[in-house]
């Protein structure tokens, strides 16, 4: 893999999750992520609209950009998997991309709400196993 898509996968960037919808369309949508281990991660509440479709169609693309010239893109196209994320595991993982995307104070106060008094229930995850990953200029 080019070193330079890693680079940007590796930044807090809002990626644009690629996915067919149940009703065979191409849909996109923005998320946050956490590139490890040469996966893409997202988290997702259980049974969402893209969790259903990726479920069903696991094909999917994410893509990222710097919002300066020159665009800085990475691209990253493979086969999703949805799994079940346990209340413990789904805490720790939105905690940290909370922290990522956010910042400690910022991050503090998303979980206050997002947690739910503390107990935000099971959830998904969404792991998108890239086959291939771009970067390029624009």
């Amino acid at each position: 893999m080019d070193p330079r898509a890693a680079d940007l996968l590796a930044r807090p960037i809002i990626g644009q999750l690629a996915f067919f919808g149940l009703d065979g369309y191409p849909r996109v949508i923005p998320v946050w992520f956490e590139y490890q281990a040469g996966e893409v991660l997202i988290a997702s509440q259980p049974a969402t609209y893209k969790g259903r479709a990726l479920s069903r169609d696991g094909r999917a693309a994410l893509t990222v950009s710097t919002v300066d010239r020159p665009y800085l893109i990475a691209s990253a196209v493979g086969d999703a998997t949805v799994e079940l994320l346990a209340e413990s595991e789904r805490i720790e993982f939105v905690s940290a991309i909370a922290l990522r995307y956010l910042g400690p104070e910022e991050a503090r106060r998303y979980l206050e709400g997002w947690s739910k008094g503390g107990h935000p229930g099971n959830g998904e995850l969404i792991r998108l196993a890239p086959r291939q990953v771009r970067f390029s200029i624009s």
